[in-house]
C-alpha cells in the first residue's frame, strides 16, 4: 500500500505592474495572453492551485492625480482576473520615475499570501524608482526617493525575509532606462532574476518562462518530498542528492522550502539503519468481530527496537467496504533505542456503509513495509 499521496500545490503569483501610459501596449499583451500562460502551466504541474493578484501603480501627486498604487487580491477565477487586467487602462504619468517602491510595499503587506504557496513577485515597468539611488534623470520630483519612505530594494528583501525561499522574485524592464536600477533590485535577493524586455509581445512569453521555471521547481520539490517520505525523513544527505541527481545545495534549498510550506515536519536524520542493524520486531494487535461506523475504538501495536538508534515508523489503516476503500489513519512514530513499545492507537471507521468489511493495518520503516495483516470484521 503506497501511503504517500499527492496533496495539492498552491501557487501564488502577484503582478507588480506599472500602469502609466508607455505600458499599455504591455498590458494588452498580457490581458491577450493570459489563458494560455494559466492553461500552459497547470498541464505542466499536476494538482496546482494558481492564484493571480495584481498591484498597479503610478505616481505621487501633483505627478499624477488618479492614484499611486491600487490593490487586487488574489484570485483563483481566471476570468475574474483576466477583466481585471482588461480593465487597466493606463494613463497619466507626470515625471519619468513611478512609485514603485509603493507598489511592492502594497505587494508585500496588502496582498492575502498563503504561507503553504509558493510564492511569485512579478514586477512589470518601464521606469526606475524615484530617488538618487536608482536614477540619475533630471525630471525627478522625488530626488530623495518615494514620499512615503519605501524602498524597492527594501520591500523585496523584507518578502524573502517574511516567506524565505518560498518566494521568487522577477523584475521585467521593458525599456532600456531602467536596466540599472530594476537589475539591482533582482540582484538584491538570492535568485532573484531580471529580463530585459523592448517588445510588448515579448513579456507573455518571459511570464510563461518564469512560471514555467517554477513549475519544474515544484517538481522537483515533490521527488524530493517523495523520497523525503519513502525514508521517513532518515537519510544521508549526500546520498540523496546523487539519487534524486541534485546538487547538495539544491536538495538543501528544496528542503528548506519543504519545511517552510509545512509539506514537512522537521530536517532529514541522518543516515538510516540497516536491516541487519534494526532488527524491529512488531506485533499487530486485534480488531473488534463488529465495529461502530463513527466510533472510536483501540488498537495495539507492539514495537521492539533492539537497536542504538531512534527508529521512524508509520502505521496505516484502512477499510474495505462494497463503497470503496478508504483511509482510517496514517502516523508517524519514533521508538525509542533499546525499547519495547506498545502503542496504543484511537480508530475511527468513517463510513455509511453497513455490513461486511476488511480492515488492513501495515506498518512501514521508511519504504519498507515491516508488518501487515488484513481483518475481517462488520460494521454497523
Amino acid at each position: 500500500m503506497e501511503w504517500f499521496r499527492l496533496a495539492s500545490t498552491k501557487l501564488d503569483v502577484a503582478f507588480v505592474v506599472d500602469t502609466t501610459g508607455s505600458m499599455k501596449d504591455d498590458i494588452k499583451a498580457v490581458k491577450d495572453s493570459l489563458f494560455e500562460i494559466v492553461d500552459r502551466i497547470t498541464t505542466r504541474t499536476e494538482n496546482l492551485e494558481i492564484r493571480f493578484g495584481v498591484v498597479s501603480y503610478r505616481d505621487h501627486p501633483p505627478q499624477d492625480r488618479t492614484y499611486v498604487t491600487r490593490v487586487f487580491d488574489f484570485d483563483a477565477k481566471v476570468k475574474r482576473v483576466h477583466k481585471l487586467i482588461s480593465d487597466l487602462n493606463p494613463s497619466e504619468g507626470g515625471d519619468t520615475p513611478e512609485a514603485v517602491a509603493d507598489g511592492l510595499y502594497d505587494a508585500r503587506t496588502k496582498l492575502s499570501w498563503e504561507r503553504d504557496a509558493y510564492k511569485v513577485l512579478l514586477l512589470v515597468g518601464d521606469a526606475p524608482p524615484h530617488g538618487r539611488t536608482y536614477n540619475t534623470i533630471g525630471d525627478d520630483y522625488f530626488p530623495e526617493g518615494c514620499p512615503k519612505g519605501h524602498d524597492a530594494i527594501t520591500e523585496v528583501q523584507q518578502m524573502r525575509t517574511d516567506f524565505g525561499s518560498t518566494v521568487f522574485v522577477f523584475v521585467c524592464g521593458c525599456n532600456p532606462l531602467v536596466e540599472d536600477s530594476f537589475r539591482r533590485i533582482a540582484a538584491s535577493v538570492d535568485d532573484g532574476q531580471y529580463y530585459s524586455l523592448l517588445d510588448a509581445h515579448e513579456l507573455p512569453e518571459a511570464i510563461l518562462r518564469i512560471l514555467e521555471g517554477v513549475s519544474d521547481l515544484i517538481e522537483s520539490d515533490r521527488k524530493v518530498l517523495t523520497y523525503y517520505e519513502a525514508n521517513d525523513g532518515t537519510f544521508d544527505m549526500g546520498d540523496a542528492a546523487s539519487n534524486l541527481n541534485l546538487e547538495l545545495r539544491e536538495l538543501k534549498t528544496s528542503l528548506s522550502r519543504l519545511l517552510e510550506l509545512g509539506r514537512i515536519a522537521r530536517w532529514p536524520k541522518g543516515r538510516p539503519l540497516s536491516t541487519s542493524q534494526k532488527d524491529l520486531t512488531v506485533v499487530l494487535g486485534e480488531i473488534p468481530n463488529n465495529i461502530v461506523a463513527g466510533k472510536a475504538f483501540n488498537y495495539t501495536i507492539r514495537v521492539k527496537n533492539p537497536s542504538s538508534t531512534v527508529v521512524g515508523i508509520r502505521v496505516i489503516a484502512s477499510i474495505a467496504t462494497p463503497d470503496g476503500v478508504s483511509e482510517v489513519t496514517n502516523e508517524h512514530h519514533d521508538i525509542s533505542p533499546n525499547a519495547d513499545k506498545k502503542l496504543e492507537l484511537k480508530l475511527v471507521a468513517m463510513t455509511d456503509a453497513k455490513g461486511k468489511a476488511s480492515f488492513k493495518v501495515e506498518v512501514f520503516y521508511g519504504s519498507r513495509s515491516v508488518a501487515a495483516k488484513i481483518y475481517n470484521t462488520r460494521i454497523y
